[in-house]
């Protein structure tokens, strides 16, 4: 794991940091290179994804893309939104080893300047590394692209309110988190995380992710509990679209 955050990881929480740790193997490929050269990348996610008992393209793609998001965010969100201190995560300057599934990095980054916003600290995570990751994964499994926003709005929830849990402080992480769902442009870009979080809806007072992951896929596991495919929120799902697709138009225009 990285030395800034080893007080983070000890006991119970260690393996979450050990998915990110500094690269001792210099030649490796970036991992922007491993989606350029795209081969050997792809047959590491379907390998890893046919030992898990998957066999659907899309769902290889999804599934692995929502372990993957477990690996990497909890050492981003510590660092970024508790240290207050930047790692390099452009595609083209980490390392993904395929043996280990391990996100090495050069160094363990630098300090933001004081009072650095989240838009700050989060366009290279979302800009330059899981829109590049993205759009590989839906041209090589042919995955919707909306899929991964969605797979990725959940994990951050989930991995944020884990980490806030145990804080003493979380303040700073609850409003970076407030600020990637719910800013709807950075830098005059639109802000994927909060079209994916706009797709959501109510069901039976239970908010409803707007897309399905697949893990249902998985031969051991079942839908989520907020999946759109489960049988009780089928009903809801129409009219939530037709009320997502107003809002979209009315926000357009």
């Amino acid at each position: 794991m990285l030395p800034t955050l080893q007080p983070f990881f000890q006991g119970p929480f260690r393996e979450y940091g050990e998915a990110v740790t500094l690269s001792q193997s210099p030649d490796l490929p970036t991992l922007a290179q491993q989606f350029a050269e795209v081969t050997a990348l792809k047959s590491a996610i379907r390998s890893w994804a046919q030992n898990e008992g998957i066999e659907q393209p899309r769902a290889q793609a999804s599934t692995w893309h929502m372990r993957y998001c477990v690996r990497v965010l909890p050492t981003v969100l510590l660092s970024h939104s508790v240290l207050n201190r930047g790692l390099p995560v452009a595609a083209q300057h980490v390392q993904l080893c395929l043996a280990t599934q391990r996100l090495m990095l050069q160094t363990c980054g630098q300090p933001f300047a004081p009072a650095s916003c989240a838009r700050v600290k989060y366009h290279p995570l979302i800009f330059a590394h899981f829109a590049p990751l993205h759009a590989f994964l839906s041209s090589e499994f042919c995955i919707p692209e909306r899929v991964l926003w969605s797979n990725l709005v959940f994990r951050l929830r989930h991995i944020s309110t884990t980490i806030a849990s145990v804080l003493p402080d979380a303040s700073g992480l609850q409003q970076d988190i407030r600020t990637l769902l719910h800013r709807h442009c950075w830098q005059d870009q639109p802000n994927p995380l909060f079209k994916a979080q706009r797709n959501e809806y109510l069901a039976s007072g239970k908010r409803v992710r707007g897309e399905c992951c697949l893990l249902h896929a998985h031969p051991h596991k079942d839908y989520c509990g907020d999946c759109p495919k489960r049988p009780e929120f089928m009903a809801a799902r129409k009219t939530a679209r037709k009320q997502i697709d107003c809002r979209t138009k009315s926000f357009s225009q």
